[in-house]
């Protein structure tokens, strides 16, 4: 996982699989989501990114979404 900086300090956060890149949450940038640069950007470790708690229930909620649609739960 890996964060794009944003105004504000907070970073919006995108996952790389070998030379792929996913950003499933883009779309909350509007128009500025064309903006967005996913080269060279610092690594989340989970340790940081889930010190707060919202993150990491989020996390949960998205992992448990997407187990649903891989028909793996």
């Amino acid at each position: 996982m890996y964060g794009i900086l944003r105004p504000g300090g907070n970073y919006h956060c995108y996952n790389v699989v070998g030379d792929c890149c996913f950003d499933l949450t883009s779309e909350q940038f509007g128009d500025e989501a064309k903006d967005l640069v996913y080269e060279n950007n610092p690594e989340q470790y989970r340790e940081i990114h889930f010190a707060k708690e919202e993150k990491r229930q989020r996390y949960e909620m998205l992992k448990s979404e997407l187990n649903k649609w891989c028909d793996q739960e």
